[in-house]
């Protein structure tokens, strides 16, 4: 699960990164996303880095509870479906930042 978990922060990471990169070389309006494009006109750049961390950091601890060890209600199967959801997402949005990069 450590590797999963490290994937889903590797992926969404390279999509900030890619992102970050996108809007200084295009703007604000090459965001596909409104919402994201409404954020980072409104507050800037660091605002949607904290706020991608953060949603980062949700999505890290719905794993965890999920996979977790201790017993009862261990759901692993769910656990990687939600990491590899992450990991799909990270890496689509680095590749759409990419080609619009490019």
């Amino acid at each position: 699960m450590v590797i999963a978990v490290l994937a889903a922060t590797f992926a969404q990471l390279i999509d900030l990164a890619t992102f970050a990169r996108m809007v200084s070389e295009h703007g604000p309006r090459a965001e596909a996303n409104p919402f994201v494009a409404s954020l980072l006109m409104d507050h800037g750049l660091q605002f949607v880095a904290v706020t991608k961390i953060v949603g980062l950091a949700l999505v890290v601890g719905v794993i965890a509870v999920l996979a977790r060890r201790d017993g009862v209600n261990r759901h692993p199967r769910l656990a990687l479906a939600v990491a590899a959801c992450a990991v799909a997402a990270g890496l689509f949005g680095g590749w759409t930042n990419v080609a619009v990069i490019l």
